[in-house]
């Protein structure tokens, strides 16, 4: 809630986004109109069109209102490995168990065409991959890292491939594929490591 706001706008504005959120899982990006909305809530379309006065902005804002990004800071005492399955973890659980991983296909899709949603999910990526470039950086002052580990190209492909399996793929994520994808990213930032 923003400084001296109204609570009852922030409730209002809270039960839209809520309402939103739940049309997105049960219907589709799609569905979400302000007339769906307003019969979901009873909260007026005049109201609705006030907080957001085109309907890609109220989609957009339950996107963000799903992903809207955990107070969880980075694990960083190492060692890599540890860490990194760490963070995979709680990425897969939230692909595989919360609203974010029914809606993050929506909003990549969205964010081919619409440039709010391109904005939106570039914001959201770039607090992962800075959380996980914590990670790196840790271990790389640790010594962990080769001095040619590509860091940001390992960080893209720790990110991107378990939203590749699951969305593309089909594939399973689960703790066999998460220990496999953690051991081939630790063997990557290593490999190019000479011999002390």
């Amino acid at each position: 809630m923003k400084k001296n706001e109204d609570p009852r706008l922030a409730a209002t504005r809270n039960m839209a986004l809520d309402a939103a959120l739940d049309i997105l899982l049960e219907e589709g990006v799609l569905a979400v109109t302000f007339a769906s909305v307003s019969k979901a809530t009873g909260i007026s379309r005049s109201t609705l069109y006030r907080h957001w006065p085109e309907i890609d902005r109220l989609r957009n804002n339950a996107f963000r209102h799903a992903a809207t990004p955990s107070d969880v800071a980075p694990k960083t005492n190492g060692p890599l490995r540890a860490d990194l399955t760490w963070v995979l973890g709680i990425l897969i659980n939230a692909l595989n168990e919360t609203p974010w991983g029914q809606i993050a296909p929506q909003l990549i899709a969205a964010a081919a065409t619409d440039k709010e949603a391109r904005t939106l999910i570039n914001d959201f990526m770039e607090q992962r991959i800075s959380f996980v470039e914590d990670v790196f950086a840790a271990a790389e002052a640790r010594g962990e890292l080769s001095p040619e580990a590509p860091v940001r190209d390992l960080v893209e492909m720790f990110i991107a491939v378990p939203y590749f399996r699951k969305f593309i793929a089909g594939a399973p994520l689960d703790q066999q594929w998460l220990d496999s994808h953690v051991e081939m990213i630790c063997r990557m930032a290593d490999e190019d490591r000479s011999p002390s």
